[in-house]
């Protein structure tokens, strides 16, 4: 079924090439301000899991979009650095390697379920071969382009993205953009997963705001943990604003924007949204992220995302 949705989707993609404004990005700065209060931190200070934030391809990594992330995780005790150069520099033993949103100028030229590859083969396949070994890896693919570049590492480890944007097809129906899904018990949210019930030692997570994204399809043995809820479409464009109404779209109810999944000795943790997992400020006033009410919760996720990446109590 999932490769017949995605044959479906196929079809109907030619001409969704271009359009996004990567000048639309340039204005999503670092909440620098965002203080989070740990009063319960897993590690010591600095002597936790390093985490190694991947800088290839990714200009949401280089212009400090993950920095709040690092600044969250450091509160509880991970150790942060930064990869710059090949993908494969970036693996070390027992570390958390976060990819975020890579992607390459040549997508205009490709559909906007088909993306090229912001990394080469030898690259995904010394990832996977890491992932296999014990590594664990968390991939934020956001919506297009994005994300698109981490398409083919995502096959790697059996997830299907659709990549374009998911939103909500009564609102496009309407003209109106309406990308945030807000996931609680009733809307998506799999309580009983590890990183939501309390077993990594955070609360319980009742609720994850998401701010946008893509869909993907995981594999079968994968675990889910935001399952998009009824009534939202995959659609298929660079140009979301002006096409919200009439670009291709398919039905991505019961599809995920996260997932989690055991590969060999390693963990892999994917989300199709990015936001949710950064504190950000828009055109120098609007907070975006876990900085906003609605999203007060998410950085007890995220914290509880990179523990269960790390057997933290296990």
């Amino acid at each position: 079924m999932a490769k017949g949705l995605l044959l479906f989707a196929f079809s109907v993609l030619l001409g969704c090439t271009s359009g996004f404004n990567s000048a639309q990005a340039q204005q999503q700065l670092p909440d620098t301000t965002f203080a989070y209060s740990n009063a319960d931190a897993a590690y010591a200070q600095g002597a936790g899991p390093q985490i190694v934030l991947s800088t290839t391809n990714s200009e949401f990594v280089e212009r400090g979009s993950l920095d709040p992330l690092a600044k969250l995780a450091q509160s509880d005790g991970f150790a942060v650095s930064r990869q710059s150069g090949a993908l494969d520099q970036a693996l070390k033993p027992g570390a958390i390697l976060v990819i975020a949103n890579p992607y390459v100028d040549e997508y205009q030229n490709f559909p906007a379920m088909t993306p090229p590859s912001a990394f080469t083969a030898q690259e995904i396949e010394a990832v996977r071969k890491w992932v296999e070994d014990g590594g664990s890896l968390l991939l934020l693919a956001d919506h297009a382009p994005l994300g698109g570049g981490s398409s083919e590492l995502a096959a790697a480890f059996g997830f299907e993205f659709l990549n374009g944007h998911t939103a909500n097809e009564a609102a496009a129906q309407a003209g109106d953009r309406r990308v945030n899904i807000k996931f609680t018990q009733t809307n998506g949210l799999n309580t009983l997963h590890p990183i939501t019930s309390g077993a990594t030692g955070k609360p319980a997570i009742k609720q994850f705001q998401a701010f946008g994204g893509q869909s993907f399809i995981p594999p079968t043995e994968a675990k889910p943990l935001l399952t998009i809820p009824q009534g939202w479409s995959a659609i298929f464009t660079y140009r979301i604003r002006d096409e919200v109404s009439t670009a291709p779209r398919i039905d991505a109810s019961g599809m995920s924007q996260g997932s989690t999944l055991e590969y060999g000795k390693g963990r892999v943790a994917v989300f199709a949204e990015a936001g949710g997992f950064s504190a950000q400020i828009i055109d120098g006033t609007q907070k975006f992220g876990f900085n906003t009410p609605e999203g007060r919760e998410n950085p007890e996720f995220i914290l509880s995302t990179l523990r269960w990446l790390a057997r933290y109590r296990e």
